[in-house]
């Protein structure tokens, strides 16, 4: 009996063990990017945008793509032109550029990107709203 319960306890520890690892594979923690103004290239891989969130000067979007044998790149690019409104809104794009790679496993990452280029003013305290393009609403914006 004592030998049925310690190899219970270890199969539950392997397999615990296991599921962790799955998961914390499944969205790796990418470097911190930094995001730029500037020109929107012509063309973009096609990439999904799942969800978006700012803590401070970070944005962190988290997105889907096929892919998972080869390399995978990701611009931030703020529009030059600002909306004058209250408070201001700036154009933003992500580009995803792949570099040979024919896989079709389904990728799932949080970028992590800084963003204070694309503030309105690097002031404490100053707004704008950015507007991600392929996601459904404005992202408010205050730059610390």
């Amino acid at each position: 009996m004592k030998r049925l319960f310690t190899l219970f306890a270890f199969a539950l520890l392997i397999s615990c063990k296991s599921t962790k690892d799955a998961a914390s594979s499944t969205i790796p923690k990418d470097p911190e990017m930094v995001a730029t103004i500037g020109e929107f290239p012509s063309t973009s891989d096609p990439i999904k945008i799942d969800s978006v969130e700012i803590k401070g000067n970070k944005m962190l979007i988290r997105v889907s793509y096929s892919g998972g044998c080869g390399n995978h790149s990701f611009k931030l690019i703020g529009s030059q032109q600002i909306a004058k409104s209250m408070p201001a809104i700036r154009a933003v794009k992500l580009f995803h550029t792949i570099d040979n790679d024919n896989c079709k496993k389904m990728i799932t990452r949080v970028l992590h990107f800084d963003i204070t280029e694309l503030s309105y003013k690097k002031e404490s305290g100053s707004e704008i709203y950015l507007a991600l393009d392929g996601y459904k609403e404005k992202l408010k914006y205050t730059f610390e």
